[in-house]
C-alpha cells in the first residue's frame, strides 16, 4: 500500500472519529434557552448568489486557552453540519454535512477577528439562525448566535400610465410597479435627479410593490421625464425606468407624408405626421383600419410650435390600401381634435396558395380518376404568369395527355400513380417570383410487380426461397401464389399459405421440387383496396445446370504492359455464376494470370511488353463450367507506347476547341497530301511494268481485307494462308476484291484452316470486277475485334503460318496465275515507318497499319516502294 493511500484512510477514521466525538459532546452538552440568547444573535445580511461570513463571535473567551473543537448547529438543533478539528496542534481537520452545506461551500477561517465561517453562493435556502460552539482545551465550552438573512433583488419594474395625456396640474396619472425581490423594493420617483415622491405601497398578495406618481403635472413635464428607482439592498444596481408626461393642447393643422412613395413590400418606411398650432405639443395617435397603433413605433419631436411624429414601419403585403390615420387631441378640448388619412398604396410580390378542388378528396385519390387544383394569387400588381410545378419540373399542357392548364386551375385527367407527388403553383410579377404551399399528391393505385421475370435453376429435393416484391399504395397487400406448367397449362394450382410468408411488400415462397412434374411457373398476385395485380410476378424453375458460354469477348486499352478485357455473359443456368479468366504467354506456354471475377470484365496485368498472350474466358456455377471463349491479347512495344494514342480523351471545352483548330488544319493537310498522292500514284504507275496488290490490315477490324490490283494481271492464290484473303482477276480494269472470315473460337490454333466457299464473278474484259468471298476460318484464337484479336496478326509462339510456306504454295500455283515467267509467290511486308521484308518466319502484325505488295519473281521489292 502507498503512503499516499494510507494517508487517506487514517484521514477517514480521523473523520469518522471526529464525528463520533461530536455526537458525544452533544449528547452531553448541558441544556440552554433559545430565548435568552436571541438578544445576542449577530445579524448578517447577504445578497443571493454572493458570498456571506458568519462569526463566531464568543463573548468573553478565556485568555489562557486556545480552542480545540468548533462546531456549526443549525438553530436549536444538535447535531452540527459543521465542525472544524483544532486539537492537533500542527493540522486541523473540518467536516461538512453536505445534505446542508455540500458542493464544498463552507469554509472556517479560524484566524480571523471573530473567526467566520464562509459560505459561497448563498441560496434563499441558506436562510436560517446558525448556532457556533467552540469547545476548549481546559475550559468550559462557549457558544454564539448568527442569523442570515438572504436578500434577494426585485426582478421587474414596469411603467404603467393610468391616464395620458394630461391636464395641468393632475396627479396620479402614472404608477410604477416593481415584482419580485425580498424583502420588497423601495419605489421611488425621480425627477432632474431628485426624489419628488417616496410614497410606496405593497401589493395585496405581497409579490409586488407600487407607486403612484402624486406630483402634479406640469409643462415641465414634457421634457422633464420622470425616473422611477427601485431597490431594496446596497449592494446591487437599482432597477431604473423612465417616464415623460405627455401634456398637450389643441392643435390648429395636420398633415401624414410618407419619406418614399410607392411604398414597396419588405422595406422599412416612414410616415411623418406634421402637427402645428399646439402648445403644449398636442397628443398625436396613429391608428390602422381604426385599430391604434402604440407608441413603441413612433418618434415624436417638439420644435416651438411644430410637432412632428413619425411612425416606422415594416411594409407588407397587409398594408396594401390600409388607411393611416394621424390624429392631434386634446381630451379637454375635443372640438379642436383634427387628423389625416392617408391610404397607402403597397406594391409587393404574389402570395401564393394551392389547393385540390373542394369536391376532391386527398385521401382517396386513385389511379385513371381525374384531379385538379387550384392556386389563388394575391399579388400588386397582378401577376403576368403563373405557372406549375410537379416534383420541379414545369407542367405544361398536353391535351392529348389529359393535361389542361390555365391562369388559376391545372386539370389532370385519368391520373396514374407517377403523379403522385410534391405539387407547387409560381406566381410572377414586377416585384418578383413567388412560389405556393408545397401539396404532396398520393395516387393510390393496386399493385405492380417490381421484380423481373426469372429463371431459377433448382435441383430435385432442392429447397429454394422466392421472393416476390410488388409496389402499391396502399401497401397493406395480400398475396396469393399458383403454379403452373404443361401438365396444367389451362388450369393453375393454388400454393397453400403455409408454404409462403408476407412481410409488407414482400412475400417469401419456400419451395422444393419433388418431381419433374413440379418444375414449371409460379406466379405471384397482391391485392389491396383500390384491385387487384393485373401482370403477376413469375419465376420459371427450371432444372438447374452449368452456366452459357461468355460471347462477344473484345479487348480494349491494350498498352504494353495492360490490357482490358470484356464479354457479354450468357445464361446462368439457373443459379448465380462467376467469370474466371486465364491467361497463358504463348511462346512459353506459361499460366500467367489466374483471375476471377462477378462480372465477365477484367483488367488485365501485369503483362510484357511486346508479347502474345492467349487469354481464356469461362463462366462457372455450382453445377459446372461453361465452354471457354479465347482472346488474343498483343502487348504493345514501349516505343509504340509513346506513339500511340489514348484510348480515352477528356472532353474538356480547351481541348475541344484546340482540337476543332488543329482538325482543320489537318483536314487542310491531309487533302494537300491527298492531291501530292494522286500525282505521285500516277508517276509509279507510268514507271512500273509489275501489277501489285496492297492489303491494309487496321488493328480496329482485321476480319476486312481490301485488294486493289492493276491492269493486266491475272487470277492467282499464292498459298493456302492467302486463299480466302487474296484473289483476283485477270481483266483490262482495276479490280475490287474484299474477302469476310469467320472464326471459329472452338478451335486453339491462331491462324487454323480455311473452309472456303467462294463465289467469283468475273467481268468481261475491259470493266470492273467484285469478288466477295465468304469464308469460314477455324481458330485464331477467339474474336475479330480489338486489338489482340484474331486474324492474320496474331500467334507468336509455333502456331502462325509463315510466309515460307505461303511463298512455296504459291509457286505450285502459278499455273492457276495465267502468267508463263512470272511468280507471285514472294511477299513483301512495309510495317510501320520501316520497309521491313519479312523472311520465312515473318508473320504479320496486327497491332500496326500493315502494307502487303505481291512482286513479280526476279524484280526489287524496292522498285515498287
Amino acid at each position: 500500500m502507498s503512503s499516499a493511500e494510507a494517508w487517506k484512510i487514517w484521514l477517514l477514521v480521523l473523520g469518522q472519529g471526529v464525528l463520533l466525538l461530536t455526537k458525544e459532546a452533544s449528547a452531553t452538552a448541558v441544556s440552554f434557552d433559545a430565548t435568552d440568547l436571541e438578544a445576542d444573535t449577530s445579524m448578517v445580511e447577504v445578497v443571493e448568489g454572493y458570498n456571506a461570513s458568519l462569526p463566531c463571535s464568543i463573548r468573553s473567551p478565556p485568555t489562557n486557552d486556545v480552542p480545540a473543537l468548533t462546531l456549526w448547529y443549525i438553530g436549536d438543533q444538535e447535531t452540527p453540519v459543521y465542525s472544524y478539528d483544532q486539537r492537533e496542534p500542527r493540522r486541523s481537520f473540518s467536516w461538512a454535512d453536505e445534505t446542508v452545506l455540500g458542493g464544498g461551500r463552507a469554509r472556517y477561517l479560524p484566524l480571523e477577528h471573530p473567526p467566520v465561517l464562509m459560505l459561497t453562493n448563498v441560496s434563499t435556502e441558506d436562510q436560517k439562525t446558525f448556532r457556533c460552539r467552540v469547545d476548549y482545551h481546559k475550559s468550559n465550552s462557549r457558544q454564539a448566535w448568527v442569523r442570515l438573512i438572504v436578500i434577494v433583488p426585485p426582478s421587474g419594474i414596469e411603467i404603467i400610465p393610468q391616464s395620458s395625456p394630461v391636464k395641468i396640474g393632475q396627479r396620479n396619472d402614472v404608477v410604477c410597479r416593481v415584482t419580485g425581490g425580498s424583502p420588497l423594493a423601495t419605489v421611488e420617483w425621480l425627477q432632474e435627479g431628485r426624489v419628488v415622491d417616496v410614497n410606496s405601497t405593497p401589493g395585496d398578495d405581497g409579490s409586488f410593490v407600487y407607486n403612484s406618481l402624486e406630483v402634479a403635472a406640469t409643462r415641465g413635464d414634457l421634457t422633464r421625464p420622470f425616473t422611477c428607482k427601485a431597490s431594496n439592498n446596497k449592494f446591487t444596481t437599482p432597477l431604473i425606468s423612465s417616464y415623460t408626461r405627455n401634456v398637450t393642447c389643441g392643435p390648429l393643422s395636420v398633415k401624414i407624408v410618407p419619406e418614399e412613395n410607392p411604398l414597396v413590400a419588405g422595406r422599412s418606411s416612414k410616415l411623418v405626421c406634421t402637427v402645428f398650432g399646439s402648445n403644449p405639443p398636442p397628443l398625436v395617435t396613429w391608428y390602422q383600419q381604426g385599430q391604434e397603433i402604440t407608441t413603441l413605433h413612433t418618434q415624436v419631436h417638439v420644435s416651438e410650435n411644430m410637432t412632428v411624429s413619425s411612425l416606422l414601419l415594416k411594409i407588407s403585403r397587409h398594408h396594401h390600401a390600409k388607411q393611416m390615420v394621424c390624429r392631434a387631441e386634446h381630451p379637454t378640448l375635443p372640438l379642436s381634435t383634427i387628423e389625416d388619412i392617408f391610404t397607402m398604396d403597397v406594391l409587393y410580390k404574389p402570395k401564393v396558395t394551392l389547393s385540390l378542388g373542394r369536391s376532391l378528396n386527398a385521401k382517396n385519390l386513385r389511379e385513371g380518376n381525374d384531379i385538379f387544383f387550384e392556386c389563388q394569387v394575391d399579388a400588386n400588381p397582378p401577376p403576368y404568369k403563373v405557372s406549375w410545378l410537379h416534383q420541379n419540373e414545369e407542367i405544361l399542357g398536353n391535351l392529348s395527355a389529359g393535361i389542361l392548364v390555365s391562369e388559376s386551375t391545372l386539370a389532370l385527367q385519368r391520373v396514374h400513380r407517377q403523379r403522385s407527388g410534391e405539387y407547387v403553383c409560381l406566381a410572377s410579377n414586377v416585384e418578383g417570383d413567388s412560389r405556393s404551399n408545397v401539396l404532396n399528391v398520393r395516387i393510390k393505385y393496386a399493385p405492380r410487380c417490381v421484380v423481373s421475370p426469372s429463371l431459377r435453376g433448382v435441383a430435385l429435393t432442392e429447397r429454394t426461397n422466392i421472393t416476390c416484391a410488388v409496389d402499391a399504395d396502399p401497401a397493406n397487400v395480400t398475396f396469393t401464389w399458383t403454379f403452373n406448367n404443361s401438365v396444367r397449362r389451362d388450369q393453375s394450382q393454388v400454393v397453400t399459405s403455409d408454404r409462403y410468408s408476407q412481410e409488407g411488400l414482400k412475400s417469401v415462397l419456400v419451395y422444393t421440387p419433388v418431381t419433374e412434374r413440379e418444375y414449371g411457373t409460379l406466379f405471384c398476385f397482391a391485392t389491396n383496396e383500390v384491385g387487384s395485380q393485373i401482370e403477376p410476378c413469375s419465376f420459371t424453375i427450371i432444372s438447374a445446370g452449368p452456366p452459357e458460354e461468355v460471347s462477344n469477348c473484345t479487348t480494349s486499352n491494350i498498352t504494353s504492359h495492360s490490357a482490358g478485357i470484356h464479354c457479354l455473359q450468357g445464361f446462368d443456368g439457373g443459379l448465380p455464376q462467376r467469370f474466371l479468366l486465364q491467361v497463358w504467354e504463348m511462346e512459353t506456354n506459361e499460366l500467367v494470370l489466374n483471375l476471377s471475377n462477378a462480372l465477365p470484365s477484367f483488367y488485365v496485368k501485369p503483362l510484357e511488353a511486346g508479347h502474345t498472350y492467349s487469354a481464356k474466358v469461362t463462366a462457372y456455377n455450382s453445377r459446372g463450367l461453361s465452354p471457354p471463349s479465347r482472346v488474343i491479347i498483343l502487348t504493345l512495344e514501349k516505343a509504340e507506347m509513346h506513339k500511340s494514342l489514348p484510348s480515352m480523351v477528356p472532353l474538356v471545352s480547351s481541348v475541344f476547341i484546340i482540337g476543332v483548330s488543329v482538325g482543320i488544319i489537318l483536314i487542310v493537310g491531309a487533302l494537300f497530301l491527298t492531291a501530292l498522292w494522286c500525282v505521285k500514284k500516277r508517276e509509279n504507275r507510268a514507271h512500273s511494268d509489275s501489277a501489285f496488290s496492297q492489303i491494309v490490315l487496321k488493328d480496329n477490324n482485321p476480319d476486312l481485307i481490301s485488294v486493289e490490283t492493276s491492269e493486266g494481271e491475272t487470277q492467282a492464290q499464292g498459298s493456302e494462308s492467302l486463299e480466302g484473303m487474296v484473289s483476283y482477276t485477270q481483266s483490262g480494269n482495276t479490280q475490287e476484291i474484299s474477302s469476310y472470315q469467320r472464326y471459329d473460337e472452338q478451335d486453339t490454333s491462331l491462324y487454323g484452316a480455311f473452309s472456303s466457299e467462294t463465289t467469283r464473278t468475273t467481268a468481261p474484259s475491259g470493266s470492273k470486277s467484285r469478288i466477295r468471298e465468304d469464308k469460314s476460318f477455324t481458330g485464331g484464337g477467339g474474336g475479330g475485334e480489338g486489338r489482340g484479336g484474331g486474324g492474320i496478326g496474331g500467334d507468336r509462339g509455333g502456331k502462325r503460318e509463315s510466309l515460307k510456306d505461303t511463298r512455296g504454295r504459291g509457286a505450285r500455283k502459278k499455273e492457276e496465275i495465267g502468267e508463263e515467267e512470272e511468280d507471285l509467290s514472294l511477299l513483301y511486308v512495309e510495317s510501320g515507318s520501316r520497309g521491313d521484308l519479312l523472311q520465312s518466319e515473318g508473320a504479320l502484325d496486327s497491332r500496326r497499319h500493315t502494307k502487303v505488295r505481291l512482286y513479280r519473281r526476279g524484280k526489287s521489292p524496292d522498285a515498287l516502294l
